[in-house]
């Protein structure tokens, strides 16, 4: 059925270009047969039968190229990184996971960090829920790191810079925790803008930079979730992108980077269109 609905897909996204797919495979198969039947007098293609024989192939040819992938790869121009997006489990990945945070790195579930956020999930599933050894980490990792100290009535005071990231490491994963929204000290409502989005990647690329040691950068959809960028997930994906090249292109990030995206939006997003820009 997974194979029908990604066929399915990408009918509905190019009907244009899965009609013209059709002509010309039926096209190049007429040329195959009625060439082949001047040099063979045997080979008679005529009939009701041969036709749709014909349009049956160019059906299928079609189909095979409307066919939805699940993860495509690319080069950067210029370097030696190689880019793969793909859809998955941000956690069932080997290297340094990604994790946008808010810019006061809070570690309590409920308020202010939401148990459905990637950073809530951090706390819960890798630290038991249980915030001593998750903030013992961030305070040795950003002891170094300035920022300013504000009255809350929940949570931690000491809030850092848009792009400030630190680097954790449990028993089975690494992190890199990048600040990337700004909360509501009152309400303790998380949020980021688009500028907020580049600035969180520069500010995680150079982390990245010092950290990875050759290791694999793996980088959510971010700013899909709870922060409320409101971006359609085929843009905010292509925004990612263009910020990675473009860190990329001023200096090596990683050897290997790969954005995974949760399969809930494999139905939003089309490798198609993006792979198509970036190749």
């Amino acid at each position: 059925m997974k194979i029908l609905h990604n066929i399915y897909l990408g009918i509905k996204r190019h009907p244009l270009k899965f009609l013209v797919e059709i002509f010309f495979a039926y096209s190049a198969l007429w040329t195959l047969v009625e060439s082949g039947s001047y040099f063979f007098q045997d080979i008679k293609p005529q009939g009701i039968l041969c036709y749709l024989v014909l349009v049956f192939i160019g059906i299928l040819a079609a189909c095979i190229r409307a066919y939805q992938h699940r993860s495509f790869s690319f080069k950067i121009s210029h370097s030696n990184t190689e880019v793969t997006v793909s859809f998955g489990d941000l956690f069932d990945h080997g290297g340094y996971l990604a994790i946008p945070v808010n810019e006061f790195f809070d570690s309590k579930l409920g308020l202010p960090v939401s148990p459905k956020s990637l950073h809530g999930i951090v706390v819960d599933k890798f630290f038991g829920g249980h915030p001593t050894s998750f903030d013992q980490l961030l305070t040795v990792d950003l002891a170094n790191t300035p920022g300013q100290d504000i009255q809350r009535a929940n949570g931690k005071t000491r809030r850092y810079p848009i792009g400030t990231t630190a680097s954790i490491n449990t028993n089975s994963h690494r992190f890199l925790l990048f600040a990337l929204c700004t909360t509501d000290i009152v309400t303790f409502k998380a949020s980021a803008t688009i500028p907020d989005l580049v600035r969180a990647l520069e500010g995680l690329c150079a982390r990245a930079r010092v950290v990875l040691g050759g290791e694999r950068l793996i980088i959510p959809l971010v700013g899909s979730g709870l922060s409320g960028i409101g971006l359609p997930a085929n843009q905010l994906l292509q925004l990612i992108l263009l910020v990675l090249v473009n860190e990329t292109k001023k200096n090596q990030v990683a050897l290997d980077i790969e954005i995974v995206i949760h399969p809930d939006r494999f139905d939003e997003i089309d490798f198609h269109l993006i792979e198509n820009f970036w190749r």
